[in-house]
């Protein structure tokens, strides 16, 4: 019995001696844990955060290095108040306490002017564009005026002698200049109004231009997109192909993505009479059929 007894006695010894030890090293774990977390979050070491505000971005960042804290740029804005570059929010603010190694959130004014797309401002009042402009960013330094005969209305933009068009990316603060109609068609000599069948709306301006003349008003016979108004070309003008004209008169056309279907059209609408007079047209020759039809 004296040697059961003793033996329970050394079992249950044996499982509070381990269960002791089991506590003792979960205490010492946590003891060595948190001291870990201290030093790894430095908990109670707090510094100043520094002033960057006014300091450019590398200035900025190699001060926040300097006391164990990063610069992190969330934003960029652009202002003509201060110069480019410079740092003009920051979170937290100076002089505020925050662990090393956090980060300061800093608010930069842009490096580079933005690039602001060209409204259209063509055919408004000079006063209506210069507002319109200016209320984009952008400003009017010069009016010219050219022969037109609408006065004080915008027929073209100039950027450094350059001709621009409408949605051309320009830098904000560019200063613009407009040119506007003089009130007088200005023509001193007679020119011939040119062939424009089959040209696109590029090419047509650019003919236009070079024998002196305007594009007009221009219209398709369907809505364009931004993919296919390259595939829509002019099938009919007024004043006609070898019309008199004078220097700066205008000229304007109808658009479309068929040409044939258009011929066609007159075609029939010409020679509705019989099958037979249709075909007799049909093979005539082209140029025949285009001077009755445009």
């Amino acid at each position: 019995m004296k040697f059961k007894a003793f033996q329970t006695k050394s079992k249950t010894l044996f499982v509070l001696i381990n269960v002791f030890m089991a506590l003792l090293a979960v205490v010492l774990l946590t003891i060595l844990l948190y001291g870990w977390l201290n030093l790894y979050t430095d908990h109670g070491v707090e510094v100043e955060v520094p002033n960057v505000r006014g300091m450019m971005v590398e200035e900025a960042q190699t001060l926040a290095e300097s006391v164990g804290m990063e610069l992190n740029i969330i934003d960029s804005v652009y202002t003509t108040k201060v110069p480019r570059g410079i740092v003009i929010e920051q979170t937290p603010p100076a002089m505020s306490r925050a662990k090393r190694h956090r980060y300061i959130y800093v608010v930069m004014n842009a490096k580079c002017n933005r690039m602001i797309p060209l409204p259209d401002v063509q055919q408004l009042s000079y006063r209506q564009a210069t507002a319109t402009l200016e209320a984009m960013g952008l400003r009017v330094s010069n009016i010219v005026y050219q022969p037109y005969e609408h006065r004080d209305i915008v027929i073209g933009l100039t950027l450094n002698g350059r001709k621009l068009n409408t949605g051309e990316r320009v830098e904000e603060g560019s200063s613009i200049v407009l040119i506007v109609g003089s009130g007088t068609r200005g023509g001193t000599h007679p020119v011939v109004v040119p062939d424009l069948r089959g040209k696109t709306l590029e090419e047509a301006k650019a003919l236009l231009e070079a024998n002196e003349l305007q594009l007009g008003a221009y219209d398709f016979d369907e809505q364009p997109t931004d993919d296919n108004i390259g595939k829509f070309v002019v099938y009919t003008q007024s004043p006609l192909k070898g019309s008199d004209a004078i220097d700066g008169d205008e000229v304007m056309i109808m658009l479309t993505r068929n040409l044939n279907r258009k011929l066609q059209e007159f075609v029939e609408s010409q020679y509705s009479g019989g099958t037979e007079e249709v075909m007799e047209t049909e093979t005539n020759s082209q140029d025949s059929i285009d001077d009755e039809w445009f």
